[in-house]
């Protein structure tokens, strides 16, 4: 059939502007024709998870596309419904770029460059010694005097028993390079998972005497807290800062992010300001706080939740992203640094879904819908026109 060589060009994302008015023509002209389409889809290298619409998904591009089709061709280009989920709308948004590093007196204003640098997971204890994680192995966690703080099994970290000691002035730092994440199990019984390029501070034990149990976060990280009534737990971050009894919630505030997410899971957390407490914004399941770096304001959105904590299970779910927030979550996810030389990308946002692909194969489902060209060389990539 002529539009098999046509849908192929369209996978491999060759399709001339001719080629894909006469494919998008053909497409639509017949249900028979969308089937056929699908079907091609659906036997390409990429995998489709089993609850997605294609057929809904199909629908949404078309509406839109004839909505906009007066408008300049590069606001939209036709979805690729190959991929996990697939990318994508793209959409012409104007993004301001807009790098703010927030610095605060006694925080981990470091994080992104040292994370960057790092190689392994790197713990240092209230010593000063420093030690390197092999995630492969059963360790045990060790001061200088061989006092066993934490022991590793099962894949999570876990320190001491929260009734020794009276007071929690014994902090402990761990950082997680790009390319990594970890879990670790904190004296109290929380549970922490902690992002690519991710530093938390915490108390090797949360001493008896403490009114809080507070920790420090730069970077992404998930928390199942563990119920304390009459200990809150708090997190401090660069942009704000949470305090909860007991609940689960995921926290996002890179350094060189234009705002911060705090997003719900269950229970009930209080958001505000670092370092303001007054008026804070309470947050139920399914909501999320974000600070604008900006704006210095703080909003809620209504949000399906477990979406921000797929991370966990190695899932990227892009929603609404511009292409600048989208190459840093790449750059931290793969371990790579990603240089664009299309400044037009900047324009567009995308929605999708990744699941255990590499680096190759997300920036091809990726260029399906943006039309570009690319090429890695070890961590460095690079991102160009196909006319170059």
């Amino acid at each position: 059939m002529q539009y098999e060589g046509l849908i192929d060009n369209y996978l491999n994302g060759n399709l001339s502007i001719n080629e894909r008015k006469r494919l998008e023509n053909w497409v639509m002209k017949n249900p028979e024709h969308l089937k056929i389409f699908k079907k091609r889809v659906r036997s390409h290298s990429f995998v489709i998870p089993m609850n997605f619409d294609s057929d809904k998904a199909f629908e949404k591009f078309y509406t839109k596309l004839q909505l906009k089709k007066r408008q300049r061709r590069r606001r939209f280009r036709i979805i690729s419904i190959a991929a996990s989920l697939t990318v994508l709308i793209v959409l012409g948004f104007l993004y301001q770029k807009s790098e703010i590093i927030i610095d605060k007196k006694n925080s981990l204003s470091s994080t992104k460059q040292a994370n960057e640098s790092l190689k392994h997971i790197q713990i240092t204890l209230p010593d000063g010694s420093q030690q390197l994680i092999d995630k492969k192995s059963t360790m045990s966690l060790t001061t200088e005097i061989g006092e066993v703080v934490a022991n590793r099994t099962d894949n999570v970290l876990t320190f001491g028993d929260a009734k020794r000691g009276s007071a929690d002035t014994s902090i402990t730092r761990i950082d997680i390079p790009y390319g990594e994440k970890f879990k670790l199990k904190l004296s109290d019984g929380t549970l922490v998972w902690l992002n690519s390029g991710t530093s938390l501070k915490f108390p090797q034990t949360f001493g008896l005497k403490a009114k809080t149990r507070t920790v420090e976060v730069i970077g992404e990280a998930y928390f199942e807290v563990a119920k304390d009534r009459e200990k809150p737990f708090i997190v401090h971050s660069p942009s704000v800062d949470i305090k909860v009894l007991g609940t689960r919630f995921n926290i996002t505030s890179y350094p060189n992010d234009s705002k911060a997410e705090t997003t719900l899971m269950e229970g009930e957390v209080n958001v505000y300001k670092s370092s303001e407490e007054k008026n804070p914004l309470k947050l139920r399941p399914n909501q999320q706080a974000v600070f604008s770096k900006t704006e210095k304001s703080l909003k809620i959105n209504k949000v399906l939740a477990s979406d921000f904590n797929s991370w966990i299970d190695n899932i990227l779910i892009v929603d609404g992203l511009s292409f600048l927030e989208l190459k840093k979550k790449l750059e931290r996810r793969y371990n790579v640094t990603i240089v664009c030389e299309i400044e037009t990308l900047l324009n567009n946002r995308y929605r999708g879904k990744f699941e255990d692909e590499s680096l190759a194969e997300t920036l091809k489902t990726i260029a399906l819908s943006s039309d570009f060209d690319f090429e890695i060389k070890g961590k460095q990539v690079r991102i160009f026109d196909k006319k170059n």
